[in-house]
């Protein structure tokens, strides 16, 4: 009897870690934490359509001044909905990463993303934000924008 009952208990304690695995990555909110609704990364080989990114700000070739902020806005859509995507903010002469976003985003058929970056620089540079989103058919879109930081 109790031996049903241990492998009854390690039967339930199974299924429920791989329910909480199907889950995959952040379910949180809109918090620009990376959010999701909670639904499982199946992918859907029949989706050949890559997701559709919209950046609204900055514009290309922007002119920031040392001690302002980047604010990089704008929106990803994709039909048969997201999965996962980055906002990428590098120094062009360095090729440092100075902001990165990461995102999960189970199943959404569109994500207003908001990033924000302050600046400081003792010399002119030259960065590039990089977005790339990728949906459940496993295609991928990036854009990028190239923006200048002087003192």
């Amino acid at each position: 009897m109790r031996t049903r009952l241990y492998y009854g208990c390690f039967i339930a304690l199974f299924v429920c870690m791989v329910v909480s695995c199907s889950k995959g990555g952040n379910t949180g909110g809109d918090d620009g934490s990376g959010g999701g609704n909670g639904n499982p990364h199946i992918v859907n080989a029949q989706d050949s359509i890559p997701p559709v990114i919209e950046i609204t700000t900055p514009t290309a070739n922007q002119v920031f001044t040392s001690g302002s902020t980047i604010n990089v806005t704008g929106k990803v859509t994709d039909g048969d909905g997201l999965y996962q995507g980055s906002i990428r903010i590098t120094n062009d002469a360095t090729g440092s990463l100075l902001k990165e976003q990461l995102y999960v985003i189970h199943g959404v058929p569109q994500y207003n993303f908001n990033v924000s970056h302050s600046v400081a620089v003792g010399s002119v540079a030259d960065y590039t934000i990089t977005v790339t989103f990728e949906d459940h058919g496993l295609n991928n879109t990036s854009k990028a924008v190239k923006v200048k930081v002087t003192p």
